[in-house]
C-alpha cells in the first residue's frame, strides 16, 4: 500500500495576451496552480508555507500580468507556460520549497464553480500555532471553507453528503476549529488527514481506496490528503 501523502495547491491569476503567428492576439485570463506533496508535514503541519511561495508571484505580476506574453516566454501555449515556470519556480524559490514541487498548471479562461453534489462547505475560526512571529495566521480569524471528496471512490454516494454535511454543520461549523478538533493544530492540511480518518473510520470509504479528501479555506488555495 502507497504511504499516505499530501498535496497542497495555491492559484495566481494573470491577464496577458499572445501575438499569434499571422499578428492576430489571442487575450486570456490565466490561472497559474503551483502544486507541492509531501508524505511528511512541517511542525506546524504545512506541506508548505504559502507565503514562500511570494516570489513566483511577484514574478507572475512583474513579467507576465497584462503583458505581451511572447516577450517574456519562448513557448507561449498553455503546456509552454506550465514548464517556463515550473522551471523558474525550481530555480528561485527557497530549496525546502523547490524539493516538493510537483509541477505548475496553467489554465485559461476564468475558474469554473465545481459541481455542487461533490462539494461542501462550512464556517469557522481557527488560529495556528508555531508560526513565526508576527504572521497572520497566528491571529484568530475564519475562513468559508468547502470540503470535497472524490465520488470515485465513494462505495455508497448517498451516504458522504448527508453524513458528513450533519457532521460538519453539528461538529465544526460556525466554531473555533482549535476547539472542536483540540487534538490538532487546524491546518487544512491537518483537517484534510482529519476528515478522511473521520471517513474511514465510518466505512464510508473502501479499503486501500486511496481515497482523497480535500480542503479549500480560500478559492485560490486547497489541501487534500491521500491515504
Amino acid at each position: 500500500m502507497s504511504a499516505p501523502v499530501f498535496r497542497i495547491g495555491k492559484s495566481f491569476r494573470f491577464e496577458a495576451t499572445r501575438r499569434l503567428e499571422d499578428n492576430r492576439y489571442d487575450g486570456r485570463s490565466f490561472t497559474a496552480e503551483v502544486i507541492l506533496s509531501s508524505a511528511s508535514l512541517s511542525p506546524a503541519g504545512f506541506v508548505v508555507d504559502f507565503n514562500e511561495l511570494s516570489p513566483l508571484k511577484r514574478y507572475i505580476d512583474g513579467a507576465l500580468d497584462h503583458q505581451i506574453l511572447n516577450d517574456a516566454v519562448k513557448d507561449t501555449s498553455d503546456e509552454g507556460l506550465a514548464e517556463h515556470l515550473t522551471s523558474w519556480a525550481r530555480g528561485h524559490l527557497p530549496a525546502d520549497v523547490a524539493s516538493v514541487l510537483d509541477s505548475v498548471q496553467v489554465r485559461t479562461g476564468r475558474p469554473q464553480p465545481p459541481p455542487l453534489t461533490s462539494f461542501i462547505a462550512f464556517n469557522a475560526s481557527h488560529q495556528l500555532h508555531g508560526l513565526r512571529e508576527g504572521h497572520p495566521c497566528g491571529r484568530l480569524h475564519g475562513h468559508s471553507y468547502v470540503l470535497s471528496v472524490p465520488v470515485s471512490a465513494v462505495p455508497r454516494l448517498g451516504d458522504i453528503p448527508v453524513l458528513l454535511r450533519n457532521h460538519l454543520r453539528s461538529a465544526v461549523h460556525g466554531s473555533v476549529l482549535n476547539e472542536a478538533i483540540p487534538h490538532l493544530n487546524p491546518t487544512s492540511e491537518h483537517l484534510a488527514r482529519h476528515f478522511s480518518q473521520w471517513l474511514g473510520d465510518r466505512a464510508l470509504v473502501e479499503a486501500g481506496s486511496g481515497v482523497c479528501v480535500r480542503v479549500s479555506e480560500t478559492e485560490t488555495s486547497w489541501a487534500e490528503y491521500t491515504r
